[in-house]
């Protein structure tokens, strides 16, 4: 499984993303992450849906959807890729 590295910018905070899954829509990229961390639980997981803003050669930046509009099209998309392996709440 593929990981990312990703930094909060209001809190500084970096963690490591797994990625579950990433699509191309409207030339961007999205991606669905979770912690690494939380891999190991067996708990629900929390996930977060980031779009690449910007890529230079192995530098990849990446930033949090918030919009809702654009969370419900890309995560149903998504959610389409998964092939129903998670259920968005």
């Amino acid at each position: 499984m593929e990981s990312i590295r990703f930094t909060f910018e209001e809190t500084k905070e970096e963690v490591e993303f797994a990625v579950l899954s990433h699509i191309q829509h409207k030339d961007t990229m999205y991606l669905l992450v979770v912690e690494e961390e939380e891999l190991t639980y067996d708990d629900d997981l929390t996930a977060y849906v980031l779009k690449v803003v910007q890529s230079e050669g192995d530098e990849v930046v990446y930033e949090l959807v918030d919009d809702d509009k654009e969370l419900e099209e890309v995560s149903g998309l998504l959610e389409a890729e998964m092939d129903g392996e998670f259920e968005l709440q």
